[in-house]
């Protein structure tokens, strides 16, 4: 019996040499051959499961654990093994459960209690799994891995402060992170403080200079502080590191457009659309530009292409409305506007839209009707009290467009119509009241 029990120890030996030359298959068969010998040893099926754990053969490593659980039901590291396992075939009730064990039997064990944390983020146990966290760091506030962790569910949370506090940890930690800084800039981008998500962007591509993400991310900072040119080059490094980045096109496009390089977003936009069609942002930005070109043909095609891609897209009803509008395919307009206000409606600028396509159609009480909703949501919106009273005046009820005239002469006094608007005011023996 002896004899056996050392030579069942010796498998272990060179099964643990295999182990460290990292020959994992000869490593499960010296494993194999001590269990055979003495399989009442524990800690050989405990060798043997870690070594599937480490050739991702998950389940056959669940059932060594568990065979040595079963053996020593008090070794507690076999739990948090076991417990991993789980956690990576996303089981996490079983993971959870093995990690209490684990934690019972080693209440200091701090991977332990970050690893339960994340099997309470998958049970959606959110305050449990903060608290696994903050205990990790009581028991060891240099392990980087929970500041990543707990500050990314601190940015999904939209705590952006608490995450940056987190990150700005980790990064103390590993100051040459880079994902670290970049992770810190989308915080400070959420909070607005785009001068600080600026300079943690630029710390990554200074780190890493094949970090695509770092160039989009600080490109699209760049746009919101309206530095277009260098947002453009941001996107152009993008580019020339990977080819096949779909956003970093769509974003280029944005920044045209805003430049009124509409021809150069159209390029954009095809390219992006030309690596993923399942997208319907890049059809209607595209769209968008192809109005602005006054190709209202193509823009009503990729409206309608957004349009087949999320039927319930109510600013492509909108933007497909107004291009019908400059078609003068009223009706066709109309549609869209009812369609879009169905969806949304809220949606201001598809009142007066509808209402405009109404009076083209000389549906006059129609047109009333949605310059009336349209001031209802915005009573300050002075072209609508314009619009209604041209309606008014049309339709011959010079009263109610005397009303409308000063308001809008009331809203928007240096306007180019308010003149026009106060002689025929004066013409008609209305007071003109500003």
């Amino acid at each position: 019996m002896a004899s056996e029990i050392r030579e069942a120890e010796s498998w272990l030996e060179k099964g643990d040499e295999y182990l460290k030359m990292n020959e994992i298959d000869n490593a499960v068969d010296c494993y194999t051959k001590s269990i055979n010998i003495n399989p009442q040893a524990a800690f050989g099926h405990f060798k043997r499961g870690t070594a599937f754990y480490q050739m991702g053969k998950i389940k056959q490593s669940i059932r060594d654990f568990t065979n040595t659980i079963t053996l020593n039901s008090s070794f507690s590291f076999a739990h948090f093994k076991r417990g991993s396992a789980y956690l990576d075939l996303k089981q996490y009730y079983e993971a959870e459960s093995d990690f209490d064990k684990a934690i019972s039997q080693s209440p200091d064990f701090y991977f332990a209690y970050f690893k339960r944390a994340l099997a309470r983020l998958g049970l959606k146990k959110i305050d449990d799994a903060l608290a696994d966290f903050e205990k990790t760091i009581e028991l060891n506030d240099s392990f980087s891995l929970v500041y990543q962790y707990r500050g990314n569910k601190y940015f999904e949370l939209k705590k952006f402060k608490n995450a940056i506090e987190d990150y700005s940890k980790l990064i103390a930690l590993n100051p040459k992170d880079a994902k670290a800084y970049i992770s810190r800039g989308l915080a400070y981008g959420n909070l607005e403080q785009y001068r600080d998500a600026l300079n943690d962007y630029t710390k990554a591509v200074n780190l890493d200079e094949k970090s695509y993400l770092a160039f989009n991310y600080r490109g699209m900072i760049y746009s919101k502080m309206k530095e277009f040119d260098k947002a453009i080059l941001d996107y152009n490094q993008v580019l020339k590191i990977n080819p096949n980045q779909e956003d970093a096109h769509n974003n280029r496009g944005i920044a045209h457009f805003v430049m009124k390089k509409y021809e150069k977003a159209v390029n954009d936009y095809s390219r992006a659309i030309g690596l993923n069609q399942k997208n319907p942002n890049y059809y209607y930005n595209r769209a968008n530009s192809y109005f602005n070109l006054k190709d209202f043909i193509n823009a009503i095609a990729d409206y309608s292409e957004a349009l087949e891609l999320e039927p319930r897209f109510s600013a492509a009803y909108f933007g497909r409305a107004n291009a019908n509008t400059n078609l003068s395919r009223f009706k066709e307009a109309i549609r869209d506007f009812s369609k879009c206000l169905s969806i949304n409606n809220k949606f201001l600028q598809a009142y007066v839209g509808r209402g405009n396509a109404y009076m083209k159609m000389r549906y006059y009480k129609k047109a009333l009707e949605d310059y009336t909703l349209a001031l209802e949501i915005n009573p300050d919106y002075a072209q609508c009290f314009l619009n209604r009273g041209i309606t008014f005046r049309t339709m011959g009820e010079e009263k109610d467009a005397a009303d409308d005239f000063n308001e809008f002469i009331r809203l928007s006094p240096n306007d180019p119509n308010a003149d026009r608007l106060r002689t025929w005011l004066h013409k008609m023996d209305f007071p003109v009241k500003y």
